[in-house]
Formats: structure tokens, sequence, C-alpha cells
């Protein structure tokens, strides 16, 4: 699967909380989409660093990024659910990482395991 691939299906299987996402799949979709945040966010700094003045950017930036992460919610609990059942884990452990900080130390290092080669839960 290419990292194009892996990224369309993060999105094409939006509602699916059931089967089993590879590691490529989880991060290629994860980092990807942060990528997509960041851009913006960046180039809003760097604009700044030139013209200490140069506001009016801020009020398009930052709603796009804050925008683009509430749209990616859903397709990231999905394919992070995906990944905890293919390493033979519950879907919650990537929930809680997403609705408690402290459970993302716990699942954003369990996301990096080798799959299980147990049926996915």
């Amino acid at each position: 699967m290419t990292c194009g691939q892996a990224y369309l299906s993060g999105w094409k299987e939006t509602f699916n909380f059931s089967g089993r996402a590879s590691r490529q799949q989880f991060w290629t979709f994860f980092l990807i989409n942060v990528l997509i945040a960041a851009a913006p966010v960046a180039a809003r700094s760097l604009a700044t660093l030139v013209d200490p003045h140069y506001g009016l950017l801020s009020f398009v930036v930052i709603p796009f990024a804050a925008l683009w992460l509430l749209l990616m919610a859903l397709p990231l609990l999905a394919v992070g659910c995906r990944r905890m059942h293919d390493i033979g884990r519950s879907g919650i452990w990537f929930v809680l990482g997403v609705i408690i900080p402290w459970f993302a130390i716990i699942s954003l290092p369990l996301c990096c395991l080798r799959s299980a080669p147990a049926p996915s839960r």
C-alpha cells in the first residue's frame, strides 16, 4: 500500500471502527493530517517574523487549522481504534488518549507496536 492509498483509506473508512489498520495506515494518516494543520500556522508565524503587524493572516489561518483538526477528529478516532484492534487491544485505549491527554502517553506508543497475529476485536 502506498502512502497515498494509506491516507485515502483513512478518509474512506471514517465511520468504520471495526477491523484493523496497519502501522503504515495509521501513521501516514496521522502525520499528513498534522502537517496539513501545522503548515498554515507555520506560514503565519513566518509572516509575522517578516512584518509584525501582519495580523490579517491570523483571522484565516487559525480558524482553518482548528476546522481541519475538527474535520479529522472522527476519521482519526476510527483509524486509531482500528490500529488498537490490529495490536490486539480494545479501541477504547485510543479513545481515552483523545479524551484524557495523559492516556496519549500510552496510546501513541502503542500505535508503534507490531501487528498481533490474533483475530481483530
